[in-house]
This record gives C-alpha cells, structure tokens and sequence, in this order.
C-alpha cells in the first residue's frame, strides 16, 4: 500500500466523523436546543422615572403596570408597542390620560397580533410614551422608550 493511499484514507475517515459530528449539531440548532434565550429571565426595563413594576403578555393584549416616580402630575398623550418582526406588531394604545405623581398605572395595549405575537413563544417589544408635566406653562412633549421581554403565555 503507497503512502498516499493510506494517508488519504486516514483523512477520509476523519471527515466522514466531522460530517457526522455537523450534521449531528445542526439536528440540535433546527430543534431549538441551543436556543439559550428560552432559559433568561423575563424583564421590563424603563427608565427610572417610571418604574415598572409587573407586565404580562397574553395572545390579546400586553399589559405592563408603571409607577410614576417624576414628581409631579403628568398628562400621557400617545403610546405606542412595536418589535423588530416585519411585519412589527400591531396592538390598539390606551387613549391619553392625567397620571399624578408617585401613583401606579396599568397601562393596556388591547387587539394585539402580528410581529411574532405567538403563544408560548419570547417576545422583545418596545414602548414609546409621550408626556408633558401638567404644572409647566409651556407644556415641552418628552418622550420615554421601555422594553418588555417576555413570554407570551398561551391562556
């Protein structure tokens, strides 16, 4: 047996296993069992002037209750709940209101679909609010953006 022929079957057998071993990880990624983002944990991040303090995700709506820490009585007039899906989802936003100081707010988003809005399955949206304080006389619009990640729960 020439040296080349036993050399090329050494290297033959060896990419037969790294096959095997490719195809054996790729089975395991297409079945979701690398997928980590399943195991961390669920949060809802806003900024420090409207702390969130619980969320909830059903296939209909989003809910996510938040305390007013500014200060002072605030009026919300507009919210708005996206994701980076194509299409983004789409939800119907509470109507504006008065929210006064160092109270708490649950904040409904109702008719919610699209944007990977499935039942059991983890969701990144977005939150955009839009304020002004009720005491300042030139009434500047600020906005905030919050995050909710989460799972959709099926009930």
């Amino acid at each position: 047996m020439p040296k080349s022929q036993a050399s090329l079957e050494f290297l033959t057998t060896y990419v037969w296993a790294f096959f095997v071993i490719a195809i054996t990880i790729g089975a395991l990624y297409y079945f979701g069992i690398f997928d980590f983002s399943k195991y961390l944990p669920q949060k809802c991040v806003f900024p420090s002037q409207f702390k969130c303090l619980d969320f909830s995700l059903s296939p209909a709506e989003a809910r996510v209750k938040l305390s007013n820490n500014l200060g002072e009585d605030i009026k919300i007039t507009a919210l708005q709940i996206t994701n980076d899906a194509v299409p983004p989802i789409a939800c119907t936003p509470p109507a504006g209101f008065d929210w006064l100081h160092s109270t708490d707010k649950d904040i409904v988003f109702a008719s919610c679909a699209g944007g990977g809005y499935i039942p059991d399955e983890r969701v990144e949206l977005k939150i955009s609010m839009s304020y002004y304080a009720l005491n300042t006389p030139s009434k500047p619009v600020h906005l905030i953006n919050g995050k909710i990640n989460g799972k959709v729960t099926s009930s």
